[in-house]
């Protein structure tokens, strides 16, 4: 082909139509305001394919995964999202009534392209470690109250915020979770607590909170993780995650456990669903702040 003049300005012009088209999608921020994200932009790797054959079918992973947890785990679930992976789907739950907490399974998709809910499991641990940060949360609530409390009352008077309540409900698997914190259990001591709510789910919050009582537990076996956002467009200021670590640091009759405290910018990971960047502030490992 002989570029003359006008072929030239000619295939300028549909270099930079399909250019500019381009580089939108490669230039699309993948990040977004925390007050904005609600958690729907959520994805797992390798997952579209079968992200659209679970929607497709999407009572049938519903039906499917609230008998499992029912069956297996004696507890009824509310189904927040479903999110293809790589060889079938994750389905984000939270338990109906207390304990309250959140957590995952997974849905098999066969070659075929058919759900089968008769294959669901979960990793070893996962749900598990998700009833006993629940059960943690009913025996100290109380203390808990104390810092949601104070948790309140910082956002009020400080340029932060936490996670809206949709955003952790769609992406979130950290057992008791709330919009400012989360808990998980990595010890083992609350191992009788889980057993008694798989013989009795109907067991009551006093009940598990007598057998706290002889409870004597290492704090290190739990684990409390406060992340704050930033309010406006701006880096994580200083000054407020030092005040807030002072706070925390001071306060007594917390519940028990070691605390990470984390501050991020105003941005969140539309896909991710993660706000940590190299920004981010953080009191973590081996620094918690620890409370007995």
């Amino acid at each position: 082909m002989i570029l003359t003049r006008k072929t030239g300005f000619a295939l300028l012009g549909i270099l930079l139509l399909g250019g500019c088209s381009l580089l939108e999608k490669k230039e699309e921020n993948p990040y977004v305001r925390v007050q904005d994200y609600t958690g729907k932009e959520f994805r797992l790797p390798n997952g579209d394919k079968n992200d659209k054959i679970a929607e497709a079918s999407k009572e049938k992973v519903i039906t499917g995964t609230k008998e499992f947890f029912l069956k297996k785990y004696k507890t009824k679930v509310k189904v927040n999202n479903i999110v293809g992976n790589k060889d079938g789907a994750s389905v984000y739950v939270e338990s109906v009534g207390e304990p309250h907490f959140h957590t995952f399974a997974v849905i098999p998709i066969d070659t075929q392209e058919n759900v089968r809910p008769e294959g669901i499991w979960t990793q070893e641990g996962e749900v598990e470690g998700s009833i006993k940060s629940g059960i943690y949360a009913l025996i100290h609530e109380e203390k808990l109250n104390r810092l949601d409390n104070y948790l309140k009352a910082f956002v009020k008077k400080h340029p932060v915020i936490g996670l809206r309540e949709e955003a952790y409900e769609n992406t979130s698997s950290t057992g008791y979770t709330t919009r400012y914190y989360y808990i998980t259990i990595p010890g083992d001591s609350l191992e009788p607590f889980l057993s008694q709510y798989l013989e009795n789910p109907e067991t009551v919050k006093e009940e598990y909170e007598a057998k706290a009582q002889s409870l004597s537990a290492d704090p290190k076996e739990f684990r409390i993780v406060i992340e704050l956002f930033m309010k406006e467009k701006q880096e994580p200021d200083q000054k407020v995650f030092d005040e807030l670590i002072a706070d925390i640091e001071e306060m007594e009759n917390l519940p028990p456990g070691y605390y990470t405290i984390i501050l991020n910018d105003n941005f969140i990971s539309k896909e991710e669903g993660y706000g940590k960047k190299d920004n981010t502030l953080m009191r973590r490992n081996p620094n918690y702040i620890i409370k007995n």
